[in-house]
């Protein structure tokens, strides 16, 4: 007797589900113009936000990166001896991997070298200047009567706190909200850098002085360590060379003094023979060096990172607006989306307050 009665509950519930649905669709029809006319309001107030705000630009540059690798381990003992660190130079260990160059690119330094470059030539504005303009900060700064005469158009030698002050401010903002460096696969050596304004003209030329900058200091910095060891291994050759050259001199002048030497007196055979041995050692150091220092120029060569740029900001910058179907047709969806919401909350509600009573 249980059984038919629970399954009536059942179709009654159900019924009831459907009846509140077709209640909610009566209530939408009889307010179709509403609805309406609240999609195209939230749709026309869309669109006139994407007509009449800045149009921001993108410029983005992806280049691969391969650390050089050098090997030293075949080079002779005599080096060490010298006073020359070889050892250092076939350290496998990568100066920079991925992550870092990416922390390198929001580093303050770079940033800094960057926004002081120049627009064009040594007579253009700085990137600073462009950008403090185009974002107001320039007016601003001009408004504090300690900064009223204040110009980043100066020597950077002639630049103090209150510069310094101001470019990190502005640094950190831009960080958060305009640059944006990322590795678009996570296991390539690829690396995406983007910078955003709404001035396309600071944006191209910040982006690539960015990447010539930070690309330049990495190079620099990865072969430093073999290029100090290079530069070590030139001045021992040089010197040994001076020193063979001066001894084989010595040697001629003595043999010039003594052209036929009696071989029954051996005191005047001690100073050509120390001449001799000096030669003898100076040529064996010098033949050593020379190896090493074409084996070091070889393991410079190889620690020089590979750095390919693969896409360049290309004119027209990007923008961030859509296309005009395409705006339209997605401001109609959220304003309808928006409104069909609304009315069902409100149906929904006034049910529940009438059930409440």
């Amino acid at each position: 007797m249980n059984d038919p009665k629970y399954i009536d509950e059942e179709r009654i519930s159900f019924r009831d589900f459907i009846e509140k649905v077709q209640g909610l669709i009566h209530y939408l029809l009889l307010h179709w113009k509403k609805m309406v006319l609240g999609t195209l309001i939230i749709a026309g107030l869309r669109i006139s936000y994407e007509v009449f705000r800045d149009t921001i630009h993108t410029a983005e540059t992806t280049f691969i990166i391969e650390v050089g690798e050098g090997n030293m381990s075949q080079l002779g003992s005599l080096a060490s001896v010298v006073g020359i660190n070889l050892n250092s130079i076939s350290d496998d260990s990568q100066l920079f991997d991925t992550d870092h160059i990416v922390e390198l690119y929001k580093s303050y330094k770079m940033l800094k070298l960057a926004f002081l470059s120049r627009l064009d030539d040594e007579n253009s504005e700085r990137l600073i200047t462009r950008y403090a303009k185009g974002k107001k900060l320039l007016k601003r700064w001009h408004r504090d009567a300690e900064l009223e005469n204040f110009s980043f158009e100066i020597p950077v030698a002639d630049m103090g706190v209150k510069h310094d002050s101001l470019l990190m401010e502005v640094i950190d903002d831009f960080k958060k909200e305009q640059l944006i460096i990322a590795k678009p696969y996570r296991k390539l050596m690829i690396l995406s850098v983007k910078v955003e304004d709404n001035d396309a003209l600071f944006t191209e030329k910040f982006n690539t002085v960015l990447v010539e900058i930070v690309n330049n200091f990495y190079e620099r910095t990865s072969t430093k360590k073999t290029g100090e060891n290079l530069r070590i291994l030139k001045i021992q050759a040089d010197s040994t060379r001076i020193v063979l050259d001066r001894s084989l001199n010595q040697l001629a002048k003595i043999s010039e003094l003594q052209p036929n030497p009696n071989p029954l007196y051996y005191t005047n055979q001690v100073p050509f023979q120390k001449l001799q041995i000096d030669i003898e050692a100076a040529a064996a150091v010098y033949e050593e060096i020379v190896k090493n220092l074409e084996m070091a120029k070889i393991t410079h060569r190889n620690k020089k990172p590979l750095i390919q740029i693969i896409d360049e900001p290309i004119k027209p910058l990007s923008i961030d607006k859509d296309k005009p179907l395409k705006l339209i047709a997605i401001s109609g969806l959220i304003g309808g989306l928006f409104n069909l919401l609304f009315f069902i909350f409100k149906y929904v509600w006034k049910k529940l307050m009438l059930t409440s009573r």
